[in-house]
């Protein structure tokens, strides 16, 4: 029992280090950083999600049928 409990502490130390709120944020770096990132996330998935609802629509109208 006693390396399963070693082996959960350094895997929620090694959690823990990944998650945003573990920064220092008043260093602007890692808010420029964070910022960026997910910005550029969210028009990767706001880009996707208008993909698939233009697909359900020509789907719907039935262009979907031929190539």
């Amino acid at each position: 029992m006693w390396g399963i409990d070693i082996m959960c502490a350094a895997l929620k130390r090694s959690l823990a280090s990944m998650l945003p709120w573990d920064i220092p944020w008043y260093d602007p770096s890692h808010a420029v950083f964070f910022a960026a990132l997910y910005g550029a996330l969210g028009v990767i998935g706001l880009g996707v999600l208008v993909a698939v609802l233009m697909t359900v629509k020509q789907l719907k109208k039935g262009n979907g049928a031929h190539h």
